[in-house]
């Protein structure tokens, strides 16, 4: 049995072969910056198509303001969600720098000091008034960069959410004639009526 075996098995290797010569043409084969090239186009084209997810973009934007609109593809918002709360801060510390300055001042007028603000003889109800005012001005700033951020976030949020929407030419609207029923009298009375066609 095991000569048989061995006998059936010699007679078909010879006709097998390990190898066969290639029969392309050397310049047929493609070189491997070729490959390469196909497989980076092939990213590109998957991040291209590729939608945000609305939620990453928000928690992007309150990590970093900017980073929500970059994720979004939308890079060119990021200088001026991060110009606005820049802004924001500008004003704040502005308005934080003269409010202390004067506080300081109202301290020593108090005590009969000399202060930056002597020589405009504003006195201690003058020193209090603008010392106030910068005191607003600095918590409606902080407000304001609050609002901001906020609103940086809410932007990416929302773009995120608006790239899944149709915008091609197939929306449409019409106008048509209508019947509506007045509900107090229970008569038809002739009106207009625009009707949406969404596809």
């Amino acid at each position: 049995m095991k000569a048989l075996f061995i006998v059936v098995l010699t007679v078909l290797s010879c006709s097998l072969f390990a190898q066969q010569k290639d029969t392309l043409p050397a310049a047929a084969t493609a070189p491997q910056e070729k490959v390469q090239m196909i497989f980076m186009d092939s990213v590109k084209l998957a991040r291209k198509n590729r939608l945000p997810v609305p939620k990453k973009a928000l928690l992007y934007s309150l990590v970093l303001p900017g980073s929500g609109q970059v994720y979004n593809g939308r890079w060119w918002k990021a200088p001026i969600a991060v110009g606005a709360i820049g802004g924001m801060v500008y004003v704040f510390s502005y308005n934080n720098d003269l409010y202390q300055r004067l506080k300081t001042a109202l301290e020593l007028e108090l005590q009969d000091q000399m202060h930056e603000f002597s020589s405009l003889n504003l006195g201690e109800n003058g020193l209090r008034a603008n010392r106030d005012s910068y005191d607003k001005n600095r918590q409606a700033s902080l407000a304001g960069i609050v609002a901001v951020y906020g609103l940086v976030a809410i932007e990416a949020f929302v773009d995120a959410h608006l790239q899944n929407f149709d915008i091609s030419e197939d929306l449409s609207w019409r106008i048509k004639p209508s019947f509506q029923t007045d509900p107090r009298s229970g008569m038809a009375a002739p009106g207009i009526g625009i009707v949406f066609s969404v596809r």
